[in-house]
């Protein structure tokens, strides 16, 4: 009696393997993304992670790249790897890196080994059966209303650093900038007559120019610290009491020291909460999500939405004020129907 032939036979996926030189393709990669002009921030993103990547490849001795070899180094990152180990002054001790931090890992792994698919060095990514890891939902603390009133009254505006400090805090009210956009302003960037501020593509975060508009008070303000010093058009619009332009690094470090001289202990004191704090407000006071988008310079409305959530905490007050049962039998409106009788 013959045996029948089975329906089905399950094969095993053979696992992608690579075997290059890491450190060669490494820089030319970098070198090919110089070439297309990414910011220095992101060649820097993609040079530490792989530069880590390669001492971890190498102290373990393998000769070729494979799916499990790329799931044992993501393992490691999750579970093992010290944070901060790597930086001179800052480790913490704490093991396994965060889901976000190790999501950005594999995103630029995998732009990594899609280029050497480009390049022909190797006819599949054994990054592509790696998978990306679950994110809690983002959330942040920010300022309240007396925590940034407390903040703008800490400079000394008698002096131009008090001055430059306190509009920094204003524009950053009003537009909600990432740092790196409100450091490389110019005087040029200010148009006082339409009262707007712009954005210009080689500092912006997306490379894409952008307005926004600012309040008859920061316009005021920033013609009073114009006056104080002699600045051309293409000169930085904020300075140093020695005539260089003023970093955000150390923009960051007096907000720390405002803070501490205003009692401002709650929520983290920098540039980028009053980021948050400029959106939430916005939204707030009823301005457009889609407005609100277009002035923190977002490529897409699904980053912008995040701060509705928070914008809408006051909800209960809100609904009170807005409820319809509460308009509709509102003791003062409600007819008069006498006693209720029971059978």
């Amino acid at each position: 009696m013959t045996a029948k032939t089975p329906k089905f036979a399950f094969v095993t996926k053979r696992t992608p393997s690579v075997k290059i030189s890491l450190e060669k393709h490494i820089n030319e990669f970098l070198e090919t993304k110089r070439l297309a002009k990414r910011s220095p921030k992101t060649i820097l993103a993609y040079d530490q992670v792989l530069s880590q990547f390669r001492k971890w490849y190498d102290e373990r001795g393998d000769s070729t790249i494979t799916t499990d070899l790329l799931r044992e180094y993501i393992a490691y990152l999750s579970f093992e790897k010290v944070r901060w180990d790597d930086h001179p002054t800052s480790p913490n001790g704490e093991v396994g890196l965060t889901p976000r931090t190790v999501n950005n890992v594999i995103r630029n792994m995998r732009v990594f080994f899609n280029y050497l698919v480009h390049e022909r060095i190797t006819k599949e990514s054994p990054m592509n059966a790696v998978d990306y890891q679950t994110e809690e939902k983002e959330t942040f603390e920010t300022f309240v209303d007396s925590d940034v009133i407390k903040l703008l009254g800490a400079p000394n505006r008698r002096v131009y650093t008090g001055l430059r400090d306190y509009c920094l805090m204003l524009v950053l009210c009003d537009c909600g900038f990432r740092i790196k956009e409100l450091t490389s302003l110019k005087v040029s960037d200010v148009d006082f007559r339409l009262r707007q501020i712009t954005v210009r593509a080689e500092v912006s975060k997306t490379k894409t120019t952008r307005v926004a508009p600012i309040s008859q008070k920061t316009t005021k303000e920033l013609e009073n610290l114009i006056s104080f010093i002699n600045v051309d058009p293409d000169d930085y619009l904020w300075l140093t009491q020695f005539g260089e332009r003023y970093l955000g690094g150390s923009f960051a470090k007096m907000l720390k020291l405002y803070a501490k001289r205003a009692g401002v202990d709650g929520p983290r004191v920098s540039p980028h909460t009053f980021r948050h704090y400029f959106a939430i407000k916005f939204l707030r006071e009823g301005g457009d999500l889609f407005a609100l988008s277009r002035i923190l310079g977002h490529t897409s409305l699904d980053v912008t939405q995040i701060y509705l959530k928070y914008a809408s905490k006051d909800l209960h007050d809100q609904h009170d004020k807005a409820s319809p049962v509460a308009s509709l039998l509102d003791a003062g409106n409600e007819k008069k129907r006498g006693k209720m009788k029971f059978r």
